[in-house]
């Protein structure tokens, strides 16, 4: 068994690598270059579409434990079917863009797909008492955040490493907790993918992820805790949610500011607290490196509030005050720089 997960790890990691650099060298040819707007944190035009790398690793490193007697199950093969879906409409948007509101459509009926298939989130996925059950809208809730934290994802994609390596983090919290087979295998090959793209990701980024890895890699990690037992997922769930605190709260807060503003959500900006932090790309690497540390100690805390809810409360507490050190620091260089209200 050890020997199968060591094998799938280092052959997801090589594939990963290796798709990522094909592509970083024929991005022009391919029409995958990354041209600067207003909401990029790049000057110059850099391939993306290394997605693609982590979607091919993952199917190695899912194919050598197939390979080694491993059986996937069920719940596991509907969510990958639903992952690649996602990652196909990417990767035709990093070719050709479609508009937001048919991959919110598209994104839906998969999400819904994948939830009738799974099964959804029972009770509310917070700490005792608060653990209520929610009837009916257990379907819902599950298709509501698999969209949610898909786009998030997309949305927190915009500096070097910080989407990549936020998958490492939270897919390090689900091994640790070991709430189904399952997820345990996704979360170990998609990890080992990630850190194989994110040779040519980190800062600074030699390829970006583009959509096709982005709104996957969400979808993907959004799913795990779906592979949980029905009884077990809201904690599942809330343990994923705590390491993704920055991933969700910062989205979050920005979309409540841009209502206020008046302004379109699919417009670009740079109203994120990760962008105001990272301000110049000399920046990339702390931000990065500091928000990617947060995840990975809230995703063990996550980990651990799953098999002794007595930590529940006490991570989410600490999740929260990540969340509010982030903002408050943003918050400084916005006012110190001078560029725009914190």
């Amino acid at each position: 068994m050890i020997e199968a997960f060591a094998a799938a790890a280092i052959v997801a990691f090589g594939v990963a690598a290796g798709v990522a650099w094909l592509i970083a060298r024929n991005a022009s040819r391919l029409g995958l270059l990354d041209v600067p707007n207003e909401r990029s944190s790049h000057r110059h035009a850099t391939p993306r579409g290394g997605g693609i790398g982590i979607a091919a690793g993952v199917a190695a490193g899912l194919l050598v434990l197939l390979v080694s007697g491993i059986r996937l199950e069920t719940g596991l093969v509907v969510l990958l079917a639903g992952a690649a879906v996602i990652a196909i409409l990417g990767a035709i948007d990093d070719f050709r863009s479609i508009r937001a509101r048919y991959r919110l459509a598209v994104q839906l009926v998969v999400s819904v797909a994948v939830v009738i298939l799974i099964g959804g989130v029972p009770r509310l996925p917070l700490p005792p008492p608060l653990d209520l059950s929610i009837g009916w809208l257990a379907a819902p809730l599950a298709v509501i955040w698999l969209v949610a934290v898909t786009n998030f994802f997309n949305f927190m994609d915009g500096i070097d490493g910080l989407a990549a390596g936020q998958t490492v983090a939270s897919c390090a919290g689900v091994v640790l907790a070991i709430w189904a087979a399952g997820a345990v295998e996704l979360a170990f090959v998609l990890a080992a993918a990630s850190i194989g793209f994110l040779i040519f990701n980190s800062p600074p980024a030699r390829i970006f992820l583009g959509d096709v890895g982005s709104t996957s890699l969400g979808f993907a990690v959004a799913g795990l805790p779906l592979l949980a037992q029905a009884a077990d997922r809201p904690m599942a769930l809330f343990a994923v949610a705590v390491g993704l605190a920055l991933f969700l709260l910062d989205p979050l807060e920005t979309l409540v500011r841009l209502r206020r503003a008046g302004r379109r959500i699919g417009t670009a900006h740079r109203l994120h607290s990760y962008q105001a932090l990272a301000t110049s790309r000399e920046r990339h690497r702390v931000v990065t490196a500091g928000i990617v540390f947060a995840g990975l100690v809230l995703s063990i805390g996550g980990a651990l509030s799953f098999h002794w809810q007595s930590l529940a409360w006490p991570v989410l507490v600490l999740a929260l005050a990540t969340f509010v050190l982030e903002r408050f620091l943003a918050g400084r260089v916005r006012a110190a720089e001078g560029i725009g209200p914190s």
